[in-house]
């Protein structure tokens, strides 16, 4: 989840220069979460990116992020793919990073 539709888009270009990252979608979400205290709802704008690669790429993915934005780090979270369709798995496995 990145702060915005620019930092989302660098994030795809490093990732995908990296090949860490097979694929990439990003969309325009209004976040929702009650603040401690008063309990008031609050909402921020942020930008979701769902993006196409290996598990076992997460950990170098998320140094990366940690190392790039170190003042402005994205949420980051796994949403695994359970099943997926024969080319499009052999696809992600050509053209993602070896591990």
């Amino acid at each position: 989840m990145a702060n915005d539709k620019t930092q989302a888009l660098d994030i795809i270009h490093l990732l995908m220069d990296k090949k860490l990252l097979l694929q990439a979608a990003i969309s325009e979400k209004t976040i929702f979460q009650k603040k401690t205290g008063s309990g008031k709802l609050v909402s921020e704008k942020r930008t979701l990116i769902i993006g196409k690669t290996k598990a076992l790429l997460f950990s170098t993915i998320n140094e990366v992020l940690k190392t790039t934005f170190k003042d402005s780090m994205p949420m980051l979270y796994a949403v695994p793919i359970i099943y997926m369709d024969d080319s499009l798995a052999q696809l992600l496995r050509e053209n993602t990073a070896k591990v």
